[in-house]
């Protein structure tokens, strides 16, 4: 079985459930903002993402805080 996660790094089914987007706006929001990019040695397109890149999606759907 596959190492669920490198250290750092969150692979794009558990951003999905974490922030409770579909895969299609996930993919939408990330092609528009730059955030996230393309599994390494994976040629399906899955995204995988930076705890501070997580972060800066998370401020972009929520909004800052206030």
């Amino acid at each position: 079985m596959k190492e669920l996660t490198q250290k750092g790094v969150i692979d794009e089914s558990r951003v999905i459930l974490l922030l409770g987007l579909p895969r299609e706006q996930l993919h939408q929001i990330c092609e528009t903002s730059g955030l996230g990019r393309k599994e390494s040695g994976n040629t399906s397109g899955r995204l995988e993402f930076t705890y501070e890149e997580l972060h800066k999606l998370c401020r972009l759907i929520i909004g800052p805080a206030s």
